[in-house]
């Protein structure tokens, strides 16, 4: 049987036409896609922030440096080495000339301490009249009421009263006479070199001293 050649019409071969593009274009796009997805490097992650970008740490004080410091001690007053043996808890004086100083003593403790003048002349006294301090451990021999005495100082002022203060605590001093411990009209001269041998001392302080002192007390004068 012989069969007619069969003619498709003109809109079915553009509709095939069109199929095929379609078909091949899907299938090139997917394995593209797909090439893509299996080639492409992994992406990039965030960097790890290196140490000198990070925040700095709270900073951590030393344990010790938080901790209150405790409160200084309170300080004693510096004094010369006791000299000789103390009985328990006497009363004595310690003048060091040196120093300017007299220690008022209980036992080996300082209760209070005076500044006081000595001597115009430094070293241990020789005789009459050198302006000496003489040194060594004397003793109280008489604690008499001085207001009323007077001195005369040689400046042409005439004899001065009140020159001993209130009070003249006389030493023991043997071989030498009229040492002692007293009081001044001048206060400014307190803390020099400037007595004809006694310790001389503030008019307020002689009269806080004598409530405490005593006939036969032992008083230690050194360099």
């Amino acid at each position: 049987m012989l069969y007619g050649k069969r003619r498709f019409p003109l809109w079915a071969k553009v509709a095939g036409l069109v199929l095929v593009v379609v078909v091949g274009f899907l299938t090139g796009y997917a394995g593209y896609t797909l090439y893509r997805d299996l080639t492409a490097p992994p992406p990039e992650m965030p960097a790890e922030p290196r140490p000198a970008d990070l925040p700095a740490p709270p900073r951590q004080l030393p344990e010790h440096s938080i901790t209150p410091a405790p409160l200084p001690a309170p300080q004693q007053p510096m004094s010369p080495s006791v000299p000789g043996k103390i009985k328990g808890d006497q009363v004595w004086l310690h003048v060091v000339k040196g120093d300017y100083r007299m220690y008022l003593y209980r036992g080996k403790n300082v209760e209070r301490i005076y500044k006081v003048a000595v001597g115009a002349n430094g070293g241990q006294k020789q005789r009459v009249g050198d302006s000496r301090t003489p040194t060594g451990t004397f003793s109280v021999q008489q604690i008499q009421k001085a207001s009323s005495w007077t001195y005369d100082f040689g400046d042409g002022n005439g004899p001065t009263r009140g020159a001993y203060g209130p009070w003249f605590i006389r030493l023991k001093t043997p071989g030498w006479s009229g040492i002692g411990i007293h009081g001044t009209h001048d206060p400014g001269s307190i803390g020099t070199m400037i007595t004809q041998g006694c310790v001389r001392m503030r008019n307020h302080e002689l009269e806080e001293l004598k409530k405490m002192v005593f006939v036969g007390m032992k008083v230690v004068i050194s360099e």
